[in-house]
């Protein structure tokens, strides 16, 4: 599986057979460049402009909004969990899916925009992964200390930090990635691109902070 970030939460995940899910993309969205990915599948936590940007995929994606359990293809399934955007059950900003797929023997969780620790209904269906995909910046979502309170509890093998201020978005009045690898203990070094396997996944660190792909 390669795992690529495309900025703010925007990832895609390539498998082995073929097939290319998409995770919240945005379409026009401060300085981050326009994008026209071929994707299969497009995962939407929820319906706000910088997650649902079905403009940036190519047209075919089968779009998953809901929460669920969705079966892909042989070995793919996707399954969808109900969260909140806030700390007051939706009351400011509404709900949130936290996506789970389980492809290659690897399990990936994608938390969206969550808002708050999972209740303990949440935190069973999600269970145990391989990969996080989890927003650290607060104003919007849960903040760098709130972040490690959930990998802590959720324990991923890998976490991956999304939803932060980067060059690209220097306005927008959430903190940069420093904040939640100091929290964690780990170096600001970007990869291109997380390459994993399910036999490989131990060689990984803790925290892989993916650069935004450029093109």
């Amino acid at each position: 599986m390669i795992i690529t970030y495309y900025g703010h939460s925007f990832f895609t995940l390539a498998l082995e057979n073929g097939m290319t899910i998409a995770l919240d993309p945005y379409g026009d969205f401060y300085g981050y460049p326009k994008r026209s990915v071929q994707a299969d599948v497009c995962l939407i936590s929820h319906h706000h402009h910088d997650h649902d940007g079905v403009s940036s995929l190519r047209s075919g994606a089968k779009i998953i909004d809901q929460p669920g359990l969705y079966r892909l293809a042989d070995g793919v399934t996707v399954t969808g969990i109900s969260t909140w955007h806030d700390d007051r059950q939706g009351a400011l900003r509404g709900p949130n899916i936290f996506y789970i797929v389980e492809a290659e023997g690897l399990r990936i969780g994608h938390a969206g925009d969550l808002g708050c620790m999972p209740d303990e209904s949440a935190l069973s269906q999600i269970g145990g992964l391989d990969v996080l995909m989890l927003p650290v910046g607060g104003c919007y979502t849960i903040d760098a200390a709130q972040a490690r309170q959930i990998a802590n509890r959720l324990s991923p093998r890998v976490v991956i930090p999304m939803h932060y201020q980067t060059s690209c978005d220097p306005e927008m009045p959430i903190a940069p990635v420093t904040a939640f690898l100091s929290q964690m203990g780990a170096q600001n070094e970007q990869a291109p691109l997380l390459r994993v396997t399910a036999a490989d996944i131990g060689q990984r660190p803790p925290v892989v902070t993916l650069a935004v792909r450029q093109g």
